[in-house]
């Protein structure tokens, strides 16, 4: 994986993991987060079925939204960012004694328990997306019925450990039930404005990150003092608040598309101290390697032309802008870090 990949993964995985603790609320204590596994531990005698069905599919509804919302949202052509479509979720539920060992201000769980729920995580069920309740579980709370679903019997042979029985359920018709984001709203006005196209003696991704990571332009546009965004990361719909010498710029992506010819990225410019609402066209395009093409154009958003005396000033801007980005990618080394 490329350094923006193994980034992207990390943070596409803190904002689904956010997800999920969002979900649980106060039902269940956080206890620890190991990579990709989250711990959620709830004292007391053992929940009824139909309790853990509801509180799994809850988090299961929001995993998934969240996903599907981040899908909708990215801006990154990354394997990382890709691939969040083929993320998928799995519980293992189990029910016993545990012991705590503190250190310093942390307490971790432990015991032979939670050794067993733990290495119920490897386990022989041919699906990544499930249900596993134990049978110790079950046999001490309610077996009370709860939402639908189709039961399978199982076991596992463990060294240390021996047999543990469990029931599970596939979750693949829970996941076609997961409630749609509102489509986000990319749709823009286009026209037959020609491209400024230059190239740039830098990997096509390299130049794109370079592009996209708004926060960081203030090192590379001319005349861009500092760039202040509301909340974290950059996305479609996102909000970046652009100071230059003489005015204001407000900017927002609004839609990214990945094809064989290169990747496509425009997003949305608004000047309140010229009452200009603009969109700005990318492409970048691999030529090799270590090579590639930067094309640029912007539009009005309305349907009147923009004033000669304006459309001067601005495509002036573009091509400076052009030409900063290629002289920064050119001397920055290769693998740019966002």
């Amino acid at each position: 994986m490329t350094t923006t990949e193994l980034s992207h993964s990390s943070h596409a995985i803190n904002h689904l993991i956010d997800a999920i603790v969002n979900a649980v609320g106060e039902e269940y204590e956080l206890a620890e987060v190991e990579g990709d596994a989250v711990l959620l531990i709830r004292k007391g005698p053992a929940p009824s079925k139909k309790e853990i069905q509801d509180i799994c599919l809850k988090i299961f509804n929001a995993f998934h939204y969240k996903r599907k919302w981040m899908q909708q949202h990215t801006i990154c052509p990354c394997g990382a960012c890709m691939a969040i479509i083929n993320l998928s979720l799995k519980f293992v539920v189990h029910h016993g004694p545990v012991a705590e060992i503190k250190v310093g201000r942390f307490v971790k769980p432990s015991g032979p328990e939670m050794i067993v729920a733990h290495r119920l995580l490897k386990n022989s069920i041919g699906n990544n997306e499930y249900l596993l309740l134990t049978e110790k579980l079950l046999q001490q709370g309610d077996d009370e019925p709860g939402v639908e679903m189709e039961w399978t019997r199982s076991s596992e042979e463990y060294p240390a450990i021996g047999k543990v029985d469990y029931r599970f359920a596939l979750l693949n018709e829970a996941r076609k039930n997961v409630p749609e984001p509102p489509e986000p709203r990319n749709e823009y006005r286009r026209d037959n404005t020609s491209f400024r196209e230059i190239p740039i003696a830098a990997y096509y991704m390299d130049v794109y990150t370079m592009l996209t990571g708004i926060p960081g332009r203030a090192e590379w546009v001319p005349n861009l003092k500092k760039v202040e965004q509301e909340g974290s990361g950059v996305y479609v719909g996102s909000v970046h608040r652009c100071t230059f010498d003489n005015y204001h710029a407000t900017l927002s992506p609004i839609r990214m598309t990945v094809s064989d010819e290169g990747i496509m990225y425009a997003e949305g410019c608004t000047i309140e101290e010229m009452k200009l609402s603009l969109v700005y066209e990318y492409v970048i395009k691999k030529t090799s390697d270590k090579t590639s093409t930067f094309s640029c154009r912007f539009m009005n958003a309305n349907e009147s032309p923009l004033p000669e005396d304006v459309n001067v000033v601005l495509f002036e801007c573009l091509q400076m802008m052009a030409k900063e980005l290629k002289e920064h990618c050119e001397k920055t080394p290769e693998g740019i870090k966002v």
